[in-house]
């Protein structure tokens, strides 16, 4: 595994060049790096060394990070369709709307450069491991992936006995580009006030948040069987999850997630998430005469269903255990609403059958682990022990009065732990800037009071983990 240091093997690269010239002839082609080049954020943090992709992967693409945030607010009139929309009477067509709206102009490759429809940007600082991610995590310099979960035996189907890791890649439309210029107008001291409602910061209504997740399901394992006809990214990353040796190996498209800041949603939280499963078993039908074309593929993913509470008042312990043949909703969740259409496979959920996705623990919920996001990382993602069973059985005890802490509704941009600045639902946010803070300490070579009194938790969450 090589830990990238593309900066400096670079900018050597490039002097030697331009002092190898013959001082009488002058270079047939210009210098294609340039000081500026390196004035912005990293794009990555873990890939193959350049001769080896010049020599094996020159075909395929490298990572840039996309941070030319917009100085201004966008104008309402650009305003995403789907507000348009009644997330509770209509909720599979707010779902297919916010879906179409991450799809154009982003695929096949999901790269927001090439896109001429509307602008979409990276959060940056994502590219190192730092203590508060998961195990030797952070930008893969191919799609810029980062390691987001476990996924054990039975999580994905009821015939998995492979164990999986999750990858993920977001992007955020210019509303939420706004906010992250608002944080990072200085690469080198970012304000974490700018997400938090306590000091006018938060992410505006319009704000999309589209992430694209992959498990590593090897082309010769046909374990996940709706996994089929896959969209089939390759990408640096580890061999197992706890494996700090990272290799080329493939990956298939497994779910997508959004958030949608939706002042209609304020009742309750502010933001409406959702949640797709990718199902390859729909390919024929979805790409009739064009099977193997990629961007066609993205039609694969189903809604699974939307969320926009934490039904904090239901308190019901009962999970959907693994191994699961059928998706079963509670129909005591009432702010949760799941998809009951044939052509999602059968999903496990969250807990008490709140949403979440196949990723995802069926003991939390996609709004859990969304509330606790925040700087620095003080409230767990997970209620204590929800893994100690990893998915096979209900969490003893799980609905008491501590364990209903973790399924509150509180406002966008409010921080569970007022001690935190909140991030506004954002866990990459929180991410970012747990990364920078460890790299500046790590530069500076000291510590600082206010990290002090505060015990921060790990910003991971899956099977097999340990409470922390």
């Amino acid at each position: 595994m090589k830990k990238y240091q593309g900066t400096i093997a670079a900018v050597c690269s490039l002097a030697i060049a331009v002092t190898s010239f013959n001082s009488t002839a002058a270079p047939k082609t210009k210098p294609n790096l340039h000081p500026e080049d390196f004035s912005g954020f990293p794009d990555f943090g873990y890939m193959v060394s350049e001769a080896t992709y010049d020599e094996k992967y020159s075909d395929h693409p490298v990572f840039r990070l996309k941070t030319d945030f917009p100085s201004k607010k966008p104008k309402k009139k650009r305003l995403p369709k789907v507000l348009k929309i009644d997330f509770q009477k209509e909720p599979m067509k707010y779902l297919d709307t916010v879906k179409q709206y991450c799809l154009e102009g982003n695929t096949p490759s999901w790269d927001p450069y090439k896109n001429n429809k509307r602008d979409w940007y990276h959060i940056p600082w994502l590219h190192p491991s730092s203590s508060t991610y998961p195990p030797n995590g952070g930008t893969e310099g191919f799609h810029g992936l980062i390691k987001e979960a476990p996924a054990g035996p039975y999580q994905l189907h009821n015939t998995q006995t492979n164990s999986y890791q999750v990858y993920a890649v977001t992007l955020i439309n210019e509303y939420a580009g706004y906010t992250m210029g608002q944080m990072w107008k200085d690469k080198n001291n970012p304000d974490p006030k700018a997400t938090d409602t306590r000091f006018g910061g938060g992410f505006p209504v319009g704000t999309v948040f589209c992430k694209l997740l992959f498990a590593d399901v090897q082309p010769d394992d046909n374990q996940v069987p709706y996994l089929k006809n896959p969209i089939d990214w390759q990408g640096y990353i580890t061999e197992s999850w706890d494996s700090p040796v990272r290799s080329v190996r493939h990956l298939r498209l497994l779910q997508m997630d959004i958030m949608v800041r939706d002042k209609r949603a304020e009742p309750w939280m502010g933001w409406v998430l959702g949640t797709f499963a990718y199902n390859g078993e729909l390919n024929d039908r979805n790409c009739k005469g064009k099977e193997n074309d990629t961007a066609c593929r993205f039609n694969n993913l189903v809604p699974l269903g939307l969320q926009f509470g934490d039904d904090p008042e239901v308190t019901e312990n009962i999970i959907n255990a693994y191994p699961y043949t059928e998706t079963k909703i509670n129909p005591n969740i009432k702010e949760s609403i799941i998809n009951t259409s044939k052509d999602l496979p059968p999903q496990h959920l969250g807990w008490g059958m709140r949403l979440n996705g196949p990723a995802d623990l069926n003991t939390s919920s996609c709004m859990s682990c969304h509330t606790a996001a925040q700087y620095p990382q003080i409230t767990p993602l997970v209620p204590p022990f929800a893994t100690v069973a990893n998915g096979f059985a209900p969490t003893p005890g799980a609905g008491d009065k501590d364990w209903m802490k973790f399924f509150i509704n509180i406002a966008a941009a409010t921080s569970a732990d007022p001690r935190a600045y909140s991030t506004d639902f954002s866990l990459q946010v929180s991410m970012s800037l747990e990364n920078f803070a460890e790299a500046k300490k790590k530069t500076e070579e000291g510590y600082w009071s206010v990290e002090y009194g505060v015990a921060e938790k790990g910003v991971s969450r899956g099977q097999q983990e340990s409470h922390k």
